[in-house]
């Protein structure tokens, strides 16, 4: 698994949906993740430090999380199906470590608000990653 960090969140011109761009922590290598603008708004409060009136999906998740005791460790981007990114938050309670399956733009968003790391499957930069050198990325 490789570490990474949000680099930065933007529209595709092609697709018109929005993208999250995930670097690791060299900067050397990036992983594209296209999302819906509701998830790259949730993701770019959390960057912001803006904390919204009402509860966002991620911070519900949190609440719950916390209320049963649990506490969130990390998110893992696990693999990509039908050109479809999957990943698991990850929690420990008791000592026990639980994977919940969880779609990766909430685990980004969940991740950034606790301040925990998010991680990417070395399969999932083999297939989606990207050079910094790739014009795309600059």
């Amino acid at each position: 698994m490789v570490q990474v960090t949000v680099d930065r969140i933007g529209l595709d011109q092609d697709s018109d949906q929005a993208v999250v761009l995930l670097g690791d922590l060299t900067k050397t290598t990036f992983i594209p993740i296209w999302i819906r603008s509701l998830e790259a708004t949730a993701i770019a409060m959390a960057l912001q430090g803006i904390t919204p009136p009402r509860p966002l999906t991620a911070d519900l998740v949190i609440s719950v999380a916390e209320q049963l005791g649990a506490q969130i460790v990390m998110v893992i981007i696990t693999e990509i199906k039908d050109e479809t990114f999957y990943a698991s938050l990850v929690l420990t309670k008791d000592g026990r470590e639980i994977n919940i399956d969880c779609r990766p733009s909430d685990g980004i968003a969940i991740a950034l608000r606790k301040e925990v790391p998010i991680y990417v499957a070395e399969k999932v930069i083999a297939e989606a990653g990207m050079s910094a050198e790739d014009s795309s990325v600059q």
